[in-house]
C-alpha cells in the first residue's frame, strides 16, 4: 500500500505549512516587486521519496489530511447535495470553496503545475448501499489520445481524493485501482467493464484520509454491499491549459467573493489566451519557499515583465523533470 510516511501533523511539527506562514509578505518575484497583496508561500507538497511512490504507483495515500473536527463540515455539506454526485460543487457551497486550496494538498499539485496551477474540476460522491452506482475500468482523460502519449514524467492532471467515511474492507463501494498501470499501460482488456483484474486493489482507508492519483491509472468502482453509503470528495487540478471538466465559466457574484488564490486557482478567463498566458495581477500564486532554489536568477533582463517570465516548478528544481 502507498502510504506516505510523511502527513500534514508531521509536516507542523517539522515547521512546514502553517498559519504563521500565511502572511503579508513583500518580495520580488523575477526581478519585479510584489507588494500590498496578500501572498504566501506554498504549502509543502512531495518528498523525493514521496514522488518516487506516486511516480511508479500511480496513487498515493495520506492518512489524517483532515482533522476530526474538519470532516463533520464537509460530511454535512455533502449530504446536502441533491445528487448522488455533485459537479463544480465549489460553487454550491462555502465549505467546498474552503478546499479549492485546502493546504493539506495544493502544495502537491503546486510541486507539479507550480504558477500554471489550475483548478479542472470539483465533485461530491454519495454512494449509497445497494445502488448501481458504479464506474467501468477507465483512466481520466482523454482517450483518443491520452495525456500519457506526450510523456509519462509527470502527469497532465491529478486527482486529489478526500474520504470522509471508514472503508475497512472491500465491497463498500471503495475505489478499485492496478497500481503502476498508468506508465506504459494504454490498454486494459477489462476495460469499459467491472471484471476483475488480478493485478487490482481495493482502497480502504479511514476518514480524513486524502489520495492523489495520477490521470492515466485504471480504476473503478465497486458494488456496495456494506450498509454505509461512501461520502467523499474528488478535486482535480492541471496546468491553466487544460479545459476544465465541470464549467465553461464561473458565476460572476461567486468569483469575485473568492480570495485571491482561490480566485486565481479557478482560472475564470474572459479572454482564451489569458489561459496559456496569465494576466500580470494573478503573477505569482505563491512567493518562492525559503530555500528553494532560483533556476532563473540572471536569465532575465530588468524589462522582462515578470508575467512573461518561466518559473520553474519543484519538480524541476529537483531534477525530476
Amino acid at each position: 500500500m502507498s502510504i506516505l510516511i510523511r502527513t500534514p501533523q508531521d509536516l507542523r511539527k517539522a515547521g512546514g505549512w502553517s498559519a504563521a506562514a500565511h502572511r503579508r509578505v513583500q518580495t520580488q518575484v523575477g526581478g519585479t516587486a510584489v507588494s500590498d497583496q496578500d501572498l504566501t508561500y506554498a504549502p509543502l507538497g512531495f518528498t523525493k521519496e514521496s514522488w518516487a511512490t506516486f511516480a511508479r504507483d500511480g496513487i498515493l495515500i495520506i492518512e489524517d489530511a483532515l482533522k476530526p473536527d474538519q470532516i463533520q463540515p464537509l460530511v454535512e455539506a455533502l449530504e446536502e447535495q441533491p445528487r448522488g454526485m455533485g459537479w463544480n460543487i465549489v460553487e454550491s457551497d462555502p465549505r467546498f470553496a474552503e478546499l479549492i486550496d485546502g493546504p493539506a494538498h495544493v502544495g502537491y499539485v503546486y510541486d507539479v503545475y507550480g504558477e500554471m496551477l489550475k483548478l479542472l474540476r470539483s465533485q461530491s460522491f454519495k454512494r449509497e448501499p445497494g445502488r448501481q452506482m458504479r464506474v467501468r475500468w477507465h483512466f481520466d482523460g482523454p482517450r483518443a489520445l491520452p495525456f500519457e502519449v506526450f510523456g509519462g514524467k509527470a502527469p497532465l492532471r491529478i486527482k486529489v481524493g478526500y474520504w470522509l467515511t471508514a472503508l475497512p474492507h472491500a465491497d463498500m463501494g471503495n475505489l478499485v485501482y492496478i497500481p503502476g498501470s498508468h506508465r506504459n499501460r494504454p490498454y486494459l482488456s477489462q476495460y469499459h467493464t467491472h471484471d476483475p483484474s488480478q493485478d487490482e486493489r481495493h482502497l480502504t482507508v479511514k476518514p480524513g484520509s486524502m489520495t492523489l492519483m495520477w490521470s492515466g491509472l485504471w480504476h473503478r468502482v465497486a458494488e456496495n454491499r456494506s450498509e454505509v453509503t461512501r461520502l467523499n470528495l474528488f478535486y482535480e487540478y492541471g496546468p491553466t491549459w487544460i479545459v476544465a471538466c465541470d464549467r465553461f465559466r464561473s458565476t460572476p457574484h461567486w468569483a469575485s467573493s473568492l480570495s485571491r488564490t482561490r480566485r486565481i486557482l479557478m482560472r475564470d478567463y474572459g479572454k482564451p489566451n489569458d489561459a496559456f498566458r496569465p494576466p500580470k495581477e494573478d503573477v505569482p500564486i505563491y512567493v518562492p519557499r525559503p530555500g528553494e532554489p532560483d533556476l532563473e536568477a540572471g536569465r532575465y533582463a530588468e524589462h522582462v515583465p515578470a508575467a512573461l517570465r518561466k518559473r520553474s516548478t519543484w519538480l524541476e528544481q529537483q531534477g525530476i523533470l
